[in-house]
């Protein structure tokens, strides 16, 4: 995809995964199911280059900013990272490396955004763990996760896909839809994010 137009279509489908799932009345806060939270990829692989020379995680970046400043002030919305603290060559740690950097709770803009500026990309890609952390970070096990990611969890076990059929099992009431971010034809990322997305009954 050439680089003009990736950007704008990964924060197109950031907005269309909250439009899937949220009418007007639950995005502004009037229900349990409300509540959205993003997580974003910032393994070392963000640090790669488009055809413009801009990097992925700035991109990234960029696309959730563009999010934040069309949402409602006061949407629930929460940000969990990966990848952003431990370098890959510590796997070990790196593998642990999640965090919930804004818990869910109604949206402050100038909040938000100073958070999606705090981190830079690092280490490795723990999708599955990410996932497992994020059914406790929406309230009461309930409402959208939004996945944005440039690969394939480089740490499984646990398999995200299996976290996330797992959470639907039990009963947990989250849909995570996903976005595939400057993937190839044929990427295996394409795949698992697919998978991720089909087991809570999300899209990609």
């Amino acid at each position: 995809m050439a680089a003009r137009s990736w950007l704008p279509a990964v924060a197109i489908g950031i907005a269309a995964a909250l439009a899937v799932v949220a009418d007007p009345p639950a995005v502004s806060g009037q229900g349990d199911d409300s509540a959205v939270l993003l997580i974003l990829d910032a393994s070392g692989s963000m640090n790669r280059t488009d055809d413009n020379g801009v990097r992925l995680i700035d991109g990234a970046k960029d696309a959730l900013t563009r999010l934040v400043d069309v949402l409602p002030e006061g949407t629930p919305v929460g940000l969990r990272v990966y990848g952003h603290r431990v370098p890959n060559t510590d796997q070990t740690n790196g593998c642990t490396d999640t965090e919930l950097i804004v818990p869910v709770g109604p949206m402050e803009r100038g909040k938000m955004r100073d958070a999606i500026g705090s981190f830079g990309a690092t280490g490795f890609t723990p999708i599955g763990l990410s996932l497992q952390e994020a059914a406790a970070d929406l309230p009461d096990g309930r409402g959208t996760i939004i996945l944005v990611s440039d690969g394939e969890d480089t740490c499984a076990p646990p398999d995200p896909c299996e976290v996330a059929a797992e959470l639907a099992a039990v009963g947990i009431n989250v849909r995570v839809h996903t976005v595939g971010f400057f993937l190839a034809e044929g990427d295996p990322a394409r795949e698992q994010l697919q998978c991720i997305a089909a087991s809570t009954g999300g899209t990609y």
